[in-house]
């Protein structure tokens, strides 16, 4: 069992409760992009993104592209353990074309792109004239684009990419995350006229057994 294998395994029950709303928020297609990400680092949206692709590779049965964009801590190459370069940020770079980039995974219908090669700077990452065009032949090549982003307080270009995006999740964590961080996180998208489809609560403590929540 790899690493991408052990962490749906952990995640088994709260990505049963989750994949429900999840299908109904993508239902007809009309998000084909999603980015996911957070208010700061270490809330979980590499968790939520590759729970995401998963579910809708493995239950709707959708053909799903997850790409790496964590330009401060990339990981997705060692959770699939697939090879790290090329990936999107040479595909972004002109340095490698679509098809280099994408690998396929145990997963049927499951692909990740890694980061690949790090730049000196996001700027020479993010050209906004090419952004379109590029994500939009990915786009073209399957039925989902789930993009792992940095965190929205981490970066201050995450805020411009994300309107490069058919849709937003933010992820959030339970008693940790302050409301006034989520806020301006929130209003920071918004200014970039980012599309905000939904949010994750992730990390959520049980103070009682999970199944007297239900009788609440």
């Amino acid at each position: 069992m790899n690493e991408y294998e052990k962490l749906i395994h952990r995640n088994k029950r709260e990505l049963s409760n989750f994949k429900g709303n999840l299908l109904n928020t993508v239902a007809g297609k009309t998000a084909k992009s999603i980015m996911v990400t957070s208010a700061m680092n270490g809330e979980g949206k590499t968790t939520t993104a590759l729970s995401i692709a998963h579910t809708l590779a493995n239950e709707a049965k959708d053909r799903v592209y997850l790409a790496d964009g964590s330009w401060n801590a990339p990981r997705l190459d060692k959770l699939f353990n697939v090879v790290e370069n090329p990936g999107i940020s040479d595909y972004l770079q002109d340095e490698a074309d679509s098809e280099m980039i994408v690998r396929q995974t145990k997963t049927e219908n499951l692909f990740v792109i890694p980061f690949g090669k790090k730049a000196a700077t996001v700027t020479e990452i993010l050209k906004p004239l090419k952004l379109k065009e590029k994500l939009d032949t990915l786009k073209n090549r399957c039925d989902y684009l789930i993009f792992d982003a940095t965190s929205v307080m981490g970066s201050s270009d995450i805020a411009v990419l994300s309107s490069f995006f058919d849709g937003v999740i933010m992820v959030i964590e339970c008693e940790k995350t302050k409301w006034q961080v989520v806020d301006l996180a929130k209003s920071k998208l918004e200014s970039a006229d980012a599309k905000l489809i939904g949010a994750v609560m992730n990390k959520r403590k049980f103070y009682i057994p999970k199944w007297l929540y239900g009788y609440i």
